[in-house]
């Protein structure tokens, strides 16, 4: 809305009615069509109003009469003020005065002695007191003096002539001596003419004669004409008046004919003149509606109402009823563009005010925000068929290809990516014009008359459903579907760059709703949707990283990577470290930081975090079926029912320091898994727990205790299984060799060594030493301990089974034999295994000769000495684990 106009000058300031007055002032109008509005002294002159500029008009007064303001109307302004004033007057036309209508000039009044003026046109009233009036253009109002003489009037020849009227109207100015000298000039002038009478009558006696005798002939003349003619001349003189009008007809009634139709055709282009305006507007309307300037059309129909709309002639009606034909057509397209979608809602709220304008019947703006509902809603169901659509495309492409099934994308395709941005971008653009041009209709800006309580239900129902809708889209495209066990075939690279982007879809649809002030519900309804899908892509990048640990066991090569304090260590227990943190690093970027009023993902007692702790502990726990999986379950290439271990040691263990070495023996690779499960327990774990609290996770103590515990029993179950397997066999040769040849010992023989089925044990404990020491190094202590433990249980069984030692020799035979074993694997024995030697030796007598005692000194110090080497390797890098 503009500044209103101000009119600040006029020329002329005054005039009678049909004077050209140039109006100056500020602000008159941006264009012609702006100005609708101009009243001089009361007066419409809008139609004779020229604009030139914003601060010219030029226009013709009316009608008007006395003093008044000039007020100019615009569109853009309003109604203007004025700080000048018009004065119109009507003037006295005399027969000199020029004039733009006919003056029928009246006989001038009888001159005194009865002389008339030469030339009725000449005639100019003289002033009776001889005083001239030139000087005088200060002439007194016109109402003020029919105030005061309301009966009388100011001219010499009217019967109502009022002399106090006629010297305020010609001599206001005149001073009071004047008028003095004008009253003697006056009485001078009448006395003069008393006198002059009869000197008058001397003076033209002749003329006097004359004009008698003229009267005389002019009897005579009549009378002669009488005798002529007869009394009655009238008859004669009326035929021939007669025969000159019918003569006169038959010479000119072509020409009258033409006149006539000259005269309407005057009359209608008159007519069509006067009224251009109407008569052009059904042709303007066309025009503007071609050019969809719709606002002329409803400012000139609103102006030609104004005009014409009450009028009884029947060709103003007939104009008017085509008009109104025109507006309905105009209202009916108006209306159906207005619902017709897509279209912009500045154009639509134009429509809407266009209606209005025109008087639509109907809540043209409730229609229009029922279009914008259900077109969001058709929209989003489009969006989804197309996308849909499209993917069934892509799948029958992809089957023609035969892709294997961990390749299916599901959820993570670009299609599904690409299903989430239109689908946010459809529900924030529209909602974005739904909700503005909403708020405008509750507010009355848009007409119509909307109900408090329905129409507000209305519309918080429609906003609820289409939100609703989007959320049941959402979750079509995000939260179904996902072959490969939640896009497991995909780099964890692009999972990020398709979960961060329909993320941030989500999330600045959010925005854009959370600015438009709509109600909470359906704002919760969209914060669920996200809520939910960032649990979702936790769940899924914890699924893609428990089902790679699934599959570790189809990726272990039994190449040693490298050797730590627990063994020798495979890639297996770093690859687990590595898809553990890749997935919490991947949900911490992705979904664990909350956007604009989210609630934390991972609350304290919250479902999420429940479940991302399960999901930690089924992979942890995969990790271990995986171990067991690879320790347990062998082809069956190895022998254990060997008679004898006693082999050397293989030469493949002689570099310690090669990290890149490949295990084949199915014994190694059993203690390559546990060296991989004690690692894991000491090692792995506490990093996975590092990693959970680096990245926002809460501490996983109950999945990691479940896990320790599953690995110290597989621990146990590897220990077992290797006892089973590889001390079993040996425990078996110690029967067979201590018997084999029948030995005897006689009572009088002297003992100088033990016998061979004590270097076999001995040698065969290196073996296992070498074997485990060469996988698990510094760990490898647990295996001998326990192999230690079931040999010496063995010999306590056969020690308890033999017939009781008689002679000294043997007494010191089996006494020196235990002895050594107890010697060379004291480093390995356990309290158990103590227990079983001290029950072996409690069965021979002790003995009592010094000779004996310092014999088994000796022998014992001999063998230490010969089997040096050997119990140096038994003995090495036995650090309790």
């Amino acid at each position: 809305m503009g500044p209103p106009p101000v009119v600040t000058g006029i020329s002329p300031k005054e005039g009678p009615p049909g004077t050209r007055v140039t109006i100056r002032g500020e602000f008159l109008g941006t264009s012609a069509i702006d100005l609708i509005g101009l009243k001089i002294c009361g007066c419409d002159c809008l139609l004779s109003a020229e604009w030139k500029s914003k601060n010219k008009i030029v226009a013709r007064s009316g009608p008007c009469k006395g003093r008044g303001d000039i007020i100019v109307t615009t569109k853009s302004g309003g109604e203007g003020t004025s700080t000048v004033q018009f004065r119109g007057y009507h003037e006295s036309i005399g027969p000199v005065k020029e004039s733009a209508v006919w003056v029928e000039e009246s006989i001038p009044p009888a001159m005194p002695w009865g002389r008339r003026p030469m030339s009725p046109v000449s005639y100019t009233p003289p002033d009776p007191l001889g005083l001239s009036t030139e000087g005088d253009d200060c002439k007194f109002p016109e109402e003020e003096l029919h105030e005061l003489f309301p009966d009388g009037s100011g001219k010499l020849s009217d019967e109502n002539f009022q002399p106090g009227w006629y010297l305020l109207e010609h001599h206001s100015n005149t001073s009071y001596e004047d008028l003095k000298a004008g009253m003697v000039f006056l009485q001078r002038k009448v006395e003069g003419q008393k006198e002059g009478q009869l000197s008058f009558l001397k003076a033209n006696t002749g003329a006097v004669m004359d004009q008698l005798d003229r009267l005389v002939l002019l009897k005579n003349m009549y009378e002669e004409d009488q005798r002529k003619n007869g009394k009655e001349p009238l008859p004669s003189l009326q035929a021939a008046i007669e025969d000159s009008i019918s003569l006169a007809d038959s010479l000119f009634s072509e020409i009258l004919s033409r006149k006539e139709n000259a005269d309407k055709t005057r009359e209608a282009l008159s007519l069509l003149t006067r009224h251009k305006f109407l008569f052009q507007l059904p042709s303007s309307i066309d025009r503007n509606i071609r050019k969809k300037e719709y606002d002329l059309v409803v400012n000139d129909y609103t102006r030609v109402k104004n005009l014409f709309g009450n009028t009884d002639i029947k060709l103003f009606q007939k104009i008017l009823a085509e008009i109104d034909k025109k507006i309905d057509d105009l209202k009916t397209r108006l209306y159906n563009r207005m619902k017709t979608m897509p279209i912009n809602v500045q154009e639509q709220t134009n429509y809407i005010r266009l209606l209005i304008s025109l008087n639509w019947e109907g809540d043209a703006a409730w229609t229009a925000i029922t279009s914008r509902k259900d077109y969001l809603m058709s929209l989003m169901n489009k969006v989804k068929d197309h996308f849909k659509k499209k993917e069934d495309q892509e799948n029958n492409e992809k089957g023609k290809r035969k892709v294997k099934e961990s390749e299916n994308e599901g959820s993570w395709s670009t299609t599904r990516m690409l299903w989430c941005g239109a689908a946010c971008g459809a529900l924030s653009t529209e909602l974005n014009a739904l909700w503005p041009l909403a708020r405008r209709y509750f507010a009355g800006e848009l007409g119509g008359q909307p109900s408090a309580s329905e129409r507000h239900d209305s519309l918080k129902e429609m906003i609820i459903a289409a939100v609703e809708l989007f959320s049941e889209h959402m979750r079509a495209c995000l939260l179904s579907g996902g072959g490969g066990g939640g896009g497991g075939g995909l780099p964890a690279d692009a999972m990020r760059a398709r979960l961060n982007a329909n993320l941030r879809d989500l999330r600045e649809t959010y925005d854009a709703l959370l600015k438009l002030d709509l109600p909470s519900q359906p704002l919760s309804i969209v914060e669920k949707v996200i809520f939910d899908y960032r649990v979702y892509g936790m769940t899924v990048f914890l699924q893609r990283a428990h089902k790679r640990v699934k599959g570790l066991a189809e990726k272990e090569t039994w190449k040693i990577e490298e050797f730590s304090d627990y063994g020798a260590i495979t890639n297996l227990p770093h690859l687990l470290q590595t898809y553990v943190t890749e997935a919490l690093s991947s949900i911490h970027k992705c979904v664990l930081i909350s956007g604009r009023r989210e609630g934390a993902l991972l609350a304290e007692g919250s479902e999420p975090a429940n479940a991302a702790q399960r999901h930690i502990q089924q992979i942890l726990l995969a990790f271990v079926a995986a171990l067991r999986q690879l320790a347990l379950h062998h082809d069956g290439d190895q022998d254990f029912n060997n008679t004898s271990l006693s082999v050397a040691l293989d030469q493949r263990l002689e570099e310690s320091q090669d990290a890149s070495r490949d295990t084949s023996s199915w014994q190694q690779r059993l203690l390559v898994a546990g060296a991989n499960a004690q690692y894991t327990r000491r090692v792995i774990l506490p990093a996975i727990a590092a990693a959970a609290n680096q990245y926002g996770f809460p501490n996983p103590t109950q999945a990691l205790q479940a896990t320790k515990d599953s690995l110290i029993s597989l621990e146990s179950t590897i220990a077992e299984t290797y006892l089973e397997h590889k001390g079993d066999p040996l425990v078996g040769t110690i029967e067979p060799s201590m018997y084999m040849g029948r030995h005897r010992t006689d009572a009088d023989a002297a003992v100088d060594d033990a016998r061979p089925y004590v270097y076999e044990i001995i040698n065969n404990l290196i073996a296992v030493h070498a074997e485990v020491d060469s996988v698990c190094g510094a760990a490898s202590s647990r295996y001998v301990r326990d192999i230690c433990e079931t040999v010496c249980e063995e010999l306590a069984r056969l020690a308890a089974c033999a017939p009781p030692v008689c002679t000294r020799a043997a007494a010191v035979q089996a006494r020196l034999e235990y002895t050594l074993l107890r010697r060379a694997a004291a480093d390995h024995l356990t309290r158990k295994a103590e227990n079983y030697l001290t029950e072996a030796l409690a069965t021979i007598p002790p003995l009592e000769n010094e000779e004996d005692k310092k014999r088994m000194e000796e022998l014992i110090a001999g063998f230490e000495k010969k089997m040096e080497l050997q119990l140096a390797s038994l003995n090495c890098n036995m650090e309790t684990v």
